[in-house]
């Protein structure tokens, strides 16, 4: 497990993509209670004609369904535009993003927990 980003409050996970560190969408959280979260996503490019309330269930049903078996919440909903870096006019795809959160009893949960969310598969296609 590598860190991404450490925050005041947050430590973002690594995910290696072969030679690259990206974010991984799964952070710890240190506030009054200890917490591990991820954001799970579809992309409109994949379903073009879908609306939004679509993009959200199919990420709920495949993702959220694992999520709430091992005890993670739903901690909101949002849509991203993704941007071009160099002509920020231009959107090039929307993602339709879940995030779920789960309080932990304690930090020698938080491994176990980072570890199942790292190898979920966290991009859902139609």
């Amino acid at each position: 497990m590598e860190i991404y980003r450490a925050e005041a409050q947050e430590l973002r996970i690594a995910e290696r993509v072969r030679l690259h560190i990206m974010d991984s969408g799964v952070r710890v959280v240190l506030n009054s209670e200890l917490v591990v979260q991820f954001t799970a996503r579809s992309q409109r490019s994949d379903a073009p004609s879908a609306e939004p309330t679509e993009l959200f269930l199919l990420v709920r049903q495949e993702i959220g369904e694992q999520a709430n078996r091992r005890g993670y919440q739903e901690l909101g909903a949002e849509i991203v535009e993704v941007k071009d870096p160099v002509d920020e006019a231009r959107v090039l795809d929307v993602w339709h993003e879940v995030t779920y959160r789960k309080p932990l009893a304690g930090v020698s949960d938080a491994v176990a927990e980072v570890r199942w969310a790292l190898d979920l598969e966290k991009y859902v296609q139609p």
